[in-house]
């Protein structure tokens, strides 16, 4: 068709313009014959090619490939039907005789029948095609579903493979009980051995797994089962442990017998009686140990273990204190009959022994059993509590909690309180029970057990950087065997301390306020006075010896003679302080204070007695004013001491008070007597019970306050500080009394009476300026010639400048005022010739001459 169209299809161009022309000149066919080739032409121009109206939606793949598709076969057909066409028009042309026929027209034939073959064979292709990709989609879809299909069996089959081999290994868990039980039921092995071993493996890991699996079938009736495995393999460990422990108490006592009968003529040594209760007896204890520890490697926190491990140690305790107590009784009785006459000697060496005894029986404990916090599963909290207050009691930190091995220790510490306490409660000699408690408490409990226990707690510290790991941790060198030890030491300490607290009290009342002084115990000022001439003598002495700083060692001891020495104290203050600095280490501090008010209430009696009879002594040489100074210096001076001694003992702060806890306590005493005297006249005034007026018997009752509350010094503090305030003002009243006591009252009187309303100072002759110069005279004297006595009385007694001068300071102010207030009366009503009569010195004159 192309050959027959185009100009190089096999046609030269000389004959293509001929037939043109040729046809050109055939006239009307001449004409549609060149529209029909132009028609061709244009259509073959675009054959193959997309329509400019489609270029638009050719811009993806597919499109464009199934376009062109279309667009071809639309321009074959359309193309095959133009040639059709032509074919008959020429045909019909020839027919009819228009036009004659060539070689073109039999070409144009050939060419339509070579395209209808090609077509019908194209039509053929295009329906095998369609056939073979058909029949392939077909076997394609099969074998895509025949694999899938072989996939999933595959797959089916391989978890069919695994759910058997799981089930397999699941029934491991469930079928090994009956073997288990059977190898139990026998009892021919050791609990040390493999095969127990690998028992005890088994039963935890299906006891695991079961747990692990509770919802497959019948778990919780093998849990049961195992569970009775586990009981019955405790059991078996529990009657092997106790085998071998009456087998050790059995070894123990045939070697006792040999013993005794090979050394009945020498007696025992305490070495033999070591190697018998600790070498011995310990040859069964790896086996004990290992078996325990088999067996806590599986079931640590599983109750049945923990029963058995219990009863085992029960077992193991009840046989030591068998073999213990008749040696701690023989020794406890021999160091009884060696120290009869010493309480003291009698209770460090007992506790001394009981100190290594509990040592050894830990290390023999060790040896048996494995010793584990009760708390321990990996984590630890990292605090360690460590007493801050150095008068915190150290058994503190023993009693937060209780094991068995501490319940052992403190059942064998009991032979020794049962021979402590009663020599104790019969003790009367307080000395004796504060040397006690100072053993007990200090040296046993906080020096030996104390020190012991700080070192467990550095330990412990140390101890906390394997909270992380995974290994178990062990506490075998963390706890501290002496925890029993200390309880009851502690519970022997309380008693002690009742009967401290009874002695005391007896003490003071007998001893301190009810103290009958001697001659010599009153005989102030003369006492102070002959050591006051004892230190002046040994002070010539060293002068005439040529000491060097002889002014330095006047006034070193010039300054504390008076008071620093022990010996010139009152009785009763001596007795008051040494028993507080006794006690004081042996009480706990609330004891300690009660005891203390107590103590200090009866010396402070014994004081005010003592000044009472100085007071009242018939002393030829003293005057009365001068015995009033000596009583009131007496007890300040005495005050003062007991409060410098006693210092040490005021800021004490129990374990666990706060700041506020400090604060000086109060004790206030209620008297329900008027309650009473109200009620009794309320019954016996029947006839004001119902009367209209105040004077009605209900509403007095009920109007009256029938409750008095008074409040006492409950501190030691406060009973020093009252009585010493209220003694320092009777002593400046007694001081500025002896100077100006006449001068005082006159000026008061004078005042007075100038303060009345009608007052004329002609009319009163005893304000005359003759009367206002002879007291002011007298008192000046007085000042002039009784301070320095004074002042040299206040030395005697006191002996520190600085106390001196705070005492003194408001007894020259009180001078000093009377004659201000003096001055003050004369500037007012005097005229000059009454003031120079008057001739009152200044204020500025009194005070030099004070201070000279």
């Amino acid at each position: 068709m192309h050959g027959y169209l185009c100009p190089g299809a096999g046609v030269s161009s000389d004959n293509w313009v001929s037939s043109r022309v040729h046809m050109s000149m055939m006239g009307p066919f001449g004409s549609m014959h060149k529209k029909t080739v132009e028609l061709l032409i244009t259509k073959v121009a675009d054959y193959g090619l997309p329509s400019p109206a489609n270029n638009a939606d050719l811009q993806s793949g597919k499109e464009l490939e199934d376009f062109e598709v279309l667009d071809s076969n639309l321009s074959a057909d359309l193309l095959y039907s133009y040639l059709s066409d032509l074919y008959i028009a020429e045909k019909e042309n020839i027919s009819s005789g228009i036009i004659e026929e060539n070689a073109e027209i039999g070409l144009l034939h050939i060419c339509k029948e070579s395209i209808d073959l090609v077509k019908e064979r194209y039509d053929k292709c295009i329906e095998l095609v369609d056939k073979l990709r058909s029949n392939y989609e077909i076997v394609t879809e099969r074998t895509s579903s025949l694999h899938n299909a072989c996939d999933r069996m595959m797959a089916h089959q391989t978890q069919i493979a695994a759910g058997a081999e799981q089930i397999c290994a699941n029934l491991y868990y469930y079928t090994q009980y009956d073997s288990i039980m059977k190898k139990l039921s026998t009892g021919k092995f050791s609990i040390t051995g493999q095969v127990f071993t690998q028992i005890l493996s088994t039963i935890d890991e299906c006891l695991r797994f079961l747990n692990n699996h509770i919802h497959y079938k019948d778990s919780r009736i093998y849990i049961t089962k195992y569970e009775q495995c586990l009981s019955k393999a405790m059991t078996v460990i529990r009657m092997g442990v106790m085998a071998d422990l009456e087998a050790s108490h059995n070894a123990v006592k045939d070697r006792h017998i040999k013993l005794y009968v090979e050394t009945r003529q020498s007696g025992y040594t305490d070495d033999d009686t070591f190697a018998l209760l600790y070498g011995v007896f310990a040859a069964r204890a790896n086996s004990i140990r290992s078996a325990l520890n088999v067996a806590e490697q599986h079931f640590r926190d599983i109750t049945e273990f923990q029963l058995m491990t219990a009863d085992c140690q029960q077992a193991y305790f009840k046989i030591r204190y068998q073999m213990l107590e008749p040696v701690i009784k023989n020794t406890i009785e021999e160091l009884k009959r060696t120290h009869e006459s010493s309480s003291c000697a009698l209770t460090r060496n007992g506790c001394a022994f009981l100190l290594r005894l509990c040592d050894d029986e830990f290390r023999l404990y060790k040896q048996f059993f494995t010793v584990r916090d009760d708390d321990d599963n990996g984590s630890r909290p990292a605090t360690v509590s460590i007493p801050s207050n150095p008068h915190a009691s150290i058994s503190t930190s023993f009693n937060l909690e209780t094991t068995s091995f501490d319940d052992f220790i403190e059942s064998l510490c009991r032979v020794l309180y049962d021979i402590l306490r009663p020599i104790v409660i019969h003790n009367p000699h307080l000395e004796t029970l504060t040397e006690l408690c100072t053993i007990l408490k200090v040296e046993m409990i906080e020096e030996r057990c104390g020190l012991m226990q700080s070192v467990m707690s550095v330990k412990r510290l140390a101890g906390y950087t394997n909270a992380g790991t995974s290994l178990p941790f062990y506490t075998d060198e963390y706890m501290n065997p002496r925890n029993g030890f200390v309880r009851v030491m502690t519970e022997l300490l309380g008693d002690i301390a009742e009967r401290i607290v009874y002695r005391t009290s007896l003490y003071a009342q007998s001893d301190i306020a009810e103290f009958i002084p001697s001659s010599g115990d009153l005989a102030y000022p003369e006492k102070l006075e002959m050591m006051r001439k004892i230190e002046k003598e040994h002070t010539l002495e060293k002068i005439l010896n040529g000491t060097e700083n002889i002014q330095d060692d006047i006034n070193a001891t010039s300054s504390t003679s008076a008071v620093n020495l022990y010996c010139l104290w009152y009785p009763t203050v001596r007795r008051t302080v040494l028993s507080l600095s006794k006690l004081f280490k042996c009480l706990e501090p609330l004891v300690f204070q009660s005891i203390a008010h107590e103590l200090l209430t009866a010396c402070c009696q014994s004081l005010e007695d003592a000044a009472e009879q100085i007071r009242n002594s018939a002393a030829e040489k003293i005057s009365l004013p001068r015995r009033f100074l000596d009583a009131e210096l007496f007890i300040v001076k005495h005050l003062l001491i007991l409060r410098e001694q006693t210092s040490p003992y005021r800021v004490t702060v129990p374990p666990g008070s706060t700041l506020s806890d400090n604060i000086p306590q109060r004790d206030y005493v209620f008297d329900f007597s008027k309650y009473r005297t109200s009620a009794s006249q309320l019954f016996h005034d029947r006839h004001r019970w119902f009367e209209l007026t105040s004077n009605n018997a209900f509403l007095e009752f009920l109007l009256q306050v029938p409750l008095a509350v008074t409040e006492a010094a409950g501190d030691s503090r406060r009973i020093i500080d009252i009585r010493l305030k209220t003694h320092c003002h009777n002593l400046i009243n007694t001081t500025s009394d002896m100077i100006i006591f006449e001068f005082a009252d006159y000026i008061a009187k004078a005042e007075k009476t100038a303060a009345t309303a009608d007052f004329d100072l002609a009319k009163n002759d005893f304000l005359k300026a003759s009367s206002m110069q002879n007291f002011a005279g007298q008192a000046y004297k007085k000042v002039t010639h009784l301070w320095p006595e004074i002042k040299e009385c206040f030395d005697l007694y006191i002996g520190f400048k600085e106390t001196e001068n705070i005492l003194l300071q408001p007894i020259k102010k009180r001078i000093i005022d009377v004659f201000t207030r003096a001055g003050t009366f004369v500037d007012k009503f005097y005229d000059d010739e009454q003031k120079q009569i008057a001739s009152l010195p200044t204020q500025d004159h009194i005070w030099l001459v004070m201070n000279v």
